[in-house]
């Protein structure tokens, strides 16, 4: 399920859609800007079959940057 991504307490305004895949034997784990988003993206990674998973691996999903704390 896609959750609020929070800094210190304080909402962001990204959501994070994480997926905890046992046969890949690792969490997917991606910032968005809507929740839609986020909740499309655990779909798709949940649909991707064990075999498939190596080329989804492979494929680097654009990352949205924050600011750096200083």
């Amino acid at each position: 399920m896609a959750y609020a991504e929070t800094r210190d307490g304080k909402p962001t305004g990204l959501w994070v859609g994480e997926v905890e895949r046992k046969d890949a034997g690792r969490v997917f784990s991606q910032t968005f800007a809507t929740q839609k988003k986020a909740e499309d993206y655990e779909a798709f990674v949940r649909s991707v079959k064990p075999a498939k998973m190596k080329r989804v691996l492979a494929v680097r999903l654009p990352v949205r940057k924050t600011k750096k704390e200083g």
